[in-house]
Parts: C-alpha cells; sequence; structure tokens
C-alpha cells in the first residue's frame, strides 16, 4: 500500500521519537530533540500530533495494542482449561518480551511508572477496554460455568501479566542467566496455577 505523503510524515516522526525514547527515556526528550532527528519542521509536528504529549500517545496506543494484543490472542487461541489459557497469556507476555527487552523497558515498563500515563490516566483506561473485550467476551462462558474464578477483569491482569513483567526487569537488570524466553513456560505455569488454585478454593474478589 502506498502511504500518503501525511503518513510518510507522520512515520518519521513516530520513528524518531521512537528512537529518542530508546535511547533517553520518556522525560529527557524534546521536540527540539525530535524534530532534528526527523528533519520534519516544527510546524508539520504540531500539525500533526499537536504536542510532545500527542506523539507519546501515539507510540504508547502502538506499542500497548501490539503487546496486549499479543497476549489476547493467545488467551483466546488456547484450547482446554481456561486458567491455562490465562498461562499461555503469560508466556506470550515474557516471548513478546523477548524480542527486543530494551525496547519493552524503554516503551512500555518505563511509561507504566511515568508522570506522563498518570496525567494521561484516560488514555490507558480505553485501550484497556479495547482490548479486553474480546478477551471478556471469552472468557464469559467460563464465568458462568464456573471454570474461571471470579474475579473482576483489572485482578486478572494483574496477576496475569504481573509475573511477567518482574521477571522481564529483574533478567534485564540483574542478568539472570539463560535467554529470556526460556522462562516463558515457568511464568505460564506460575499463573496458571494460581488461578486454579484460586478456582479451587472458589475465592471471590475482595468486596463481592
Amino acid at each position: 500500500m502506498v502511504q500518503t505523503r501525511s503518513e510518510e510524515t507522520k512515520n518519521r516522526v513516530l520513528e524518531a521519537a521512537c528512537a529518542l525514547l530508546m535511547e533517553q527515556g520518556i522525560s529527557e526528550v524534546t521536540m527540539k530533540d525530535v524534530q532534528e532527528r526527523s528533519g520534519v519542521s516544527n510546524g508539520s509536528i504540531f500539525h500533526h500530533f499537536g504536542s510532545k504529549d500527542g506523539i507519546l500517545e501515539a507510540l504508547f496506543v502502538a506499542e500497548r495494542r501490539a503487546y496486549l494484543g499479543s497476549v489476547g490472542a493467545a488467551i483466546i487461541a488456547h484450547a482446554g482449561d481456561p486458567c491455562d489459557a490465562f498461562g499461555a497469556g503469560a508466556a506470550a507476555a515474557v516471548l513478546f518480551h523477548a524480542r527486543d527487552p530494551q525496547r519493552y523497558m524503554r516503551l512500555i515498563a518505563a511509561f507504566s511508572n511515568s508522570e506522563w500515563l498518570f496525567r494521561n490516566e484516560a488514555i490507558w483506561a480505553g485501550l484497556v477496554r479495547e482490548v479486553e473485550a474480546p478477551v471478556m467476551q471469552w472468557a464469559l462462558p467460563h464465568f458462568q460455568s464456573g471454570a474461571l474464578p471470579m474475579l473482576p477483569p483489572g485482578l486478572f491482569q494483574s496477576y496475569m501479566l504481573g509475573p511477567p513483567e518482574q521477571l522481564t526487569q529483574v533478567w534485564v537488570r540483574r542478568g539472570m542467566p539463560g535467554k529470556l524466553e526460556d522462562y516463558a513456560p515457568i511464568a505460564a505455569q506460575f499463573v496458571s496455577a494460581g488461578l486454579r488454585a484460586l478456582r479451587e478454593a472458589d475465592t471471590a474478589s475482595p468486596g463481592s
């Protein structure tokens, strides 16, 4: 598909901003940096994105959509015990990180603890609803049958993504042995076993 000039310009800006974030981090990158790296005029950057926040939003949404989309697809595609399906989602998260651990650290982990995300929480909330929708549709009959413990989506996401994300950060910062992808089956087993234990204990969420 042939890109329009407008699309080419936006892609140049996003590619430059992505490279700068990988090198410097969220708080250090300036609009001047993006303009110089991309070769796109300030006026054109503001026309397409409005501000640095607009550029960050585009990168954040694209990266998170790819990440959470791959996790959701792994859950839905899994046949068998739905608790194991969330284990497959945890494994998919580790494998996604393993493709480029530094990219994960800069474009996903760093955003998670950033002032930017705190100020733009509505962007994150809207994206979560979008990505969660097909998984929740898949999960509904499993909730109704008792095959999944009755927990809210936020807890499922925390239980499933928390261990892989912590694992990856420790692997990157402390040099854990082996390849990161080798830990995917362990993450899957950890999450699957935890959800099965909650199901067998008939655990409900606090306040339910």
